[in-house]
């Protein structure tokens, strides 16, 4: 996974450079030392709020820019989710938390409010992995009728099969999607998945260099054909540039 972080460190800097106007938002973990980073915190963004399930947990956006790059880093920050130190497993046990599925929630539904508080409407909303396979969801039912998003279109990138975001039916209870939702869209084998949901929803799907033939299955399963964004970071910027100026025209 090492190119597959080099990849994503360098990209968006580079992309900035070339003209476009990027953000990215992240979960602020507790393994993120705030001072190290030079986090402070953004007034205007304060009183954000995400619902989960009958829950409704206030988050705080911290900002941190990129040395040597003009780029922002927004990071989600919650006590209840985010302060401990792992990022899905406990260090002690090694075992998943079992809250998984409330800070995945939490998160994908934050990088939508966190957006939309910003008053910034993005051509593109571009998801990494499996994390962030309930963005695409959330978008096309949630937030279909939001002027905000009206035109935004979503790229999902697939850098490995990797896939934790796979649940029981019961986290449909907790992520408050519209009634008219249509369930069977997220449910494979009977369970959940952040990533197949991403690929279903997404409006362009993306690979990498590190994906090779491990998820053709589930492509052809769902009908998803993906574009290949492949090479050095310096070629796969390149590459990108012309693809956001493509599917947005």
């Amino acid at each position: 996974m090492t190119h597959t972080a080099d990849l994503l460190r360098f990209l968006p800097a580079s992309l900035q450079d070339k003209g476009f106007e990027i953000r990215l938002l992240l979960p602020k973990y507790g393994s993120i030392n705030d001072r190290r980073n030079r986090l402070h915190e953004v007034i205007r963004l304060a009183g954000i709020k995400v619902q989960v399930g009958e829950k409704e947990e206030s988050m705080r956006i911290k900002v941190a820019s990129i040395p040597n790059a003009k780029l922002q880093v927004y990071f989600l920050d919650n006590d209840t989710y985010f302060k401990r130190k792992g990022l899905f497993t406990d260090p002690k046990t090694e075992k998943f938390f079992p809250d998984n599925d409330q800070r995945l929630i939490f998160y994908n539904k934050g990088v939508l409010e966190t957006v939309r508080k910003l008053g910034w409407k993005p051509d593109v909303i571009h998801c990494h992995d499996w994390a962030s396979g309930f963005i695409p969801v959330f978008l096309k039912s949630n937030y279909k009728e939001d002027d905000n998003f009206s035109g935004t279109k979503v790229v999902f990138n697939v850098h490995s099969a990797v896939n934790h975001g796979v649940f029981d039916q019961s986290i449909l209870d907790i992520m408050s999607l519209p009634d008219d939702f249509d369930s069977n869209t997220v449910i494979f084998d009977g369970k959940v998945d952040f990533l197949k949901a991403g690929l279903a929803y997404a409006d362009h799907v993306v690979t990498g260099n590190e994906l090779g033939l491990e998820l053709d299955a589930t492509f052809k399963e769902l009908g998803v054909k993906p574009d290949k964004i492949q090479g050095s970071p310096q070629d796969v910027s390149s590459q990108f540039a012309d693809y956001y100026k493509k599917i947005t025209e």
